[in-house]
């Protein structure tokens, strides 16, 4: 059971509740009368269930690579490579995961939209996240390997993710909600910038291209600070419209504090250990966006 609770990766799981929880609360602000808690619920646990997929494949389709084996000694240990468990159980559980991803996104659409045209339309959707989950490592043309993976978790964990989950609730992307989304992809693309940081070593050594590969370890915490930056910028710029969105201004402290240890940091190491802290930072900052968005419909009802 523990072998099996380090292969689902529990660190990585808020960034998908994350983004979950921001589209909701732009579907609350938006809507309330159309908001429904089963359809928040069904969208956490597909959220969650597609992020178990992604952890298995990405275990797996590197260990099968060979990646993991030039892994640094402070990076956490993957199971695949480690032969902890045989390859036959790990493909059992990805397909298990799959399995559930399908049942749970499959479950959500039907409960959440009216038309067919809707449903094909997420199921499109829904069936590219899969594929994106799976094939960051896996496959002859796995996109990690090229320098996409922070592209593709803007994309789906921010711009779908968000939009698509205020979507599900009222039928529509709410104008509002386009800056905020952006916003929680260039996080969860930081935290995937990290990691990649940390891993800059044994990536060179292993032929796997990322962005943190092509810069350098200083022209990469260049890149972390504009991320990083440009995210806080996105949800600032609503404060026009939705004053009590900045209570996420709270969390500050904690950005700062990060961005000085990312600055004065002199090795991969010491960048890899900001990992759990940017993505508590990462949810930190949706769950006060959306506190704020709740706050400010209840003051007006």
């Amino acid at each position: 059971m523990h072998v099996l609770f380090r292969l689902i990766r529990p660190r990585t799981l808020p960034l998908a509740l994350a983004a979950v929880c921001c589209g909701n609360a732009i579907a609350w602000h938006s809507s309330p009368a159309s908001w429904r808690s089963s359809v928040f619920l069904l969208s956490l646990l597909t959220a969650l269930a597609l992020q178990i997929v992604s952890n298995i494949a990405n275990d797996y389709g590197d260990g099968i690579r060979g990646t993991d084996r030039h892994r640094a000694p402070n990076a956490p240990e993957r199971l695949t490579a480690g032969g902890q468990i045989p390859l036959q159980h790990i493909r059992r559980l990805l397909a298990a995961s799959i399995l559930a991803a399908l049942l749970l996104g499959s479950t959500l659409i039907a409960l959440s939209l009216r038309h067919p045209q809707q449903w094909l339309a997420f199921l499109l959707l829904g069936s590219l996240a899969l594929a994106a989950a799976l094939t960051y490592t896996l496959g002859r043309h796995a996109y990690g390997y090229h320098g996409l993976g922070e592209i593709s978790v803007f994309l789906f964990f921010g711009l779908l993710g968000v939009q698509g989950s205020a979507y599900l609730q009222q039928g529509s992307c709410p104008p509002e909600g386009w800056l905020p989304a952006a916003g929680c992809g260039l996080l969860a693309a930081a935290v995937l910038h990290i990691n990649n940081m940390r891993d800059i070593e044994s990536d060179r050594q292993s032929g796997k291209t990322t962005p943190a590969t092509r810069l350098g370890f200083e022209r990469s915490k260049t890149l972390h600070r504009l991320l990083l930056t440009t995210a806080l910028i996105c949800y600032a710029a609503l404060a026009p419209q939705i004053p009590s969105g900045l209570f996420w201004l709270t969390a500050l402290p904690l950005a700062a504090t990060h961005l000085h240890r990312l600055q004065t940091a002199t090795n991969p190491a010491a960048v890899g250990r900001e990992l759990p802290h940017i993505v508590r930072l990462a949810l930190a900052i949706n769950l006060l966006f959306g506190s704020g968005l709740l706050i400010d419909s209840l003051i007006a009802i």
